[in-house]
């Protein structure tokens, strides 16, 4: 037989049956990064109780807890207001097989299977869910090229409490896959529900839609990283707001999220959308309402800071959080400010029984190559902003507002106190169209097919409103 055959099938074999243990090294190292990441944030805290390290598995006991004794004392309450009993504290338990290799349908050769979970049994007394499943567990493999998929679920559950509460959750399910270099997660239709004697509030099929490239160490930092996100709700019914115990309804929300990342420039642009097909309540009544909101050119070492400064901030006392707020500015703003970040109204519009109306604005600050003596000097920001603005109204929404504000016009007259309400508002509703009209002549306002429209603009710190030249008490001289 070929004795240098032999020996190389030795050696694989060798190499096989020592990878499993080294994998496991891996997976403590992971383990403790996180452990790292966790505790270098303020209030939160991770301690590793025991880990056992065998050659093709190990385990981990894992106490994470929330300083909340800290968080109220540095908010400067009353000590008897300060819990004086231990810092809440939930166990998580890891279980991870390394090898040497396994098959798997979502990353193929895989070199590390977990289960991550949190019994919580504790919560028993106050919940009720299986009883052969813990609160939350997540269950994933790591491929041996890196690949990552994972699927995790909350099993239904229902809660009691004092005052006729009660609580109750359909359970939450979701499963994530590595496609290329990004991770998709996607989730499971869950509804959440809760009453008492005086209140009621229920959300129908939530449902959620995430793609990121990152990894957990990012997020967990708060950093940011490229991801597109979607979230659905079906409805939010919430009943009990007001005496008459008015019930207000909100049909088909949606929030949309999308961060990209400029590695070139060391900046984000992040852009977040609301959306909601329609809102009806006692008091309210209005449909097809959106808001895009794009915030551009954020400079990643400001984020960076501002959330290192917002996460210490959580345990600063009170009267010391203003001046620290100021050193932060001193120390960090202007780099931002010299990326010329922008802060854009993409999209805002509503529908109301009075009319509809659509906005859109786009803000920059350019040319900044120091910070004014004063961040409340308004005449150095104006010499520095880059802004326009388009706001558009139907005639029905346009005679309904300005009718409100000739109400208000009205009733802070003295001469008006004998008049009745319909007549105020018969008066305003006469005045409402000529108001308009003379601001049309002014060029304040376009008349169009629909009904009126306005542009704004901000430039070299001097202003205007369809072209005309407005003067401002704060500009720059």
């Amino acid at each position: 037989m070929n004795k240098p055959v032999i020996f190389g099938a030795g050696a694989a074999i060798v190499a096989l049956g020592a990878a499993p243990y080294f994998i496991g090294n891996s997976v403590q190292q992971r383990v403790n990064a996180a452990i790292t990441g966790i505790n270098d944030m303020p209030v939160y805290s991770a301690n590793v109780v025991s880990y056992e390290k065998g050659w093709f598995s190990s385990t981990a006991d894992i106490e994470l807890a929330f300083d909340l004794n800290a968080l109220m004392a540095a908010q400067q309450l009353d000590p008897q207001e300060v819990p004086t009993e231990e810092n809440p504290s939930i166990m998580a338990t890891l279980v991870a097989h390394h090898g040497p290799v396994f098959f798997s349908n979502d990353v193929g050769i895989g070199k590390v299977q977990y289960t991550v979970s949190i019994d919580a049994e504790a919560l028993r007394e106050h919940m009720s869910w299986d009883k052969n499943k813990p609160l939350y567990i997540n269950t994933g493999a790591i491929g041996l090229l890196g690949g990552l998929a994972y699927s995790d679920e909350i099993p239904a559950f229902v809660a009691e409490g004092e005052d006729g509460f009660s609580a109750s959750f359909s359970g939450f399910m979701g499963k994530a896959n590595q496609q290329g270099e990004n991770i998709v997660y996607t989730s499971d239709k869950s509804t959440f529900a809760m009453s008492d004697n005086t209140f009621s509030f229920s959300m129908n099929d939530l449902d959620m839609t995430m793609t990121f490239k990152g990894d957990f160490m990012k997020a967990l930092k708060g950093e940011l990283f490229e991801s597109e996100a979607t979230a659905n709700i079906a409805s939010i019914i919430v009943a009990g707001l007001d005496e008459q115990k008015g019930e207000v309804k909100l049909d088909k929300l949606s929030f949309v999220t999308n961060t990209e990342i400029n590695e070139a420039t060391n900046t984000a642009n992040v852009y977040v959308e609301y959306a909601l097909e329609k809102a009806v309540g006692p008091d309210m009544e209005a449909s097809d309402m959106a808001l895009g909101l794009a915030v551009n050119n954020l400079e990643l070492d400001f984020v960076k800071a501002y959330q290192e400064f917002n996460n210490n901030a959580l345990t600063v006392p009170a009267d010391q959080l203003g001046e620290q707020l100021k050193d932060f500015v001193q120390d960090n703003l202007l780099s931002q400010l010299q990326v010329e970040p922008e802060i854009n109204i993409t999209k805002l519009k509503a529908t109301v029984p009075e009319g509809s109306f659509t906005a859109q604005a786009n803000t920059k600050l350019v040319g900044i190559t120091a910070l004014p003596g004063t961040m409340e000097d308004v005449a150095y920001w104006i010499s520095h902003l880059l802004a326009d603005a388009r706001i558009s109204a139907d005639k029905a929404f346009a005679e309904s507002m300005t009718s409100g504000y000739v109400m208000g016009q009205i009733l802070a007259n003295p001469q008006a106190q004998n008049m009745s309400a319909e007549e105020v508002k018969a008066a305003a509703d006469q005045q409402a169209p000529m108001m308009l009209n003379a601001f049309a002549e002014q060029g304040f306002l376009k008349i169009t097919e629909q009904g009126y429209e306005t542009d704004l603009e901000f430039k070299d710190g001097k202003a205007t409103v369809n072209g005309t030249p407005v003067p401002l008490p704060f500009a720059p001289q």
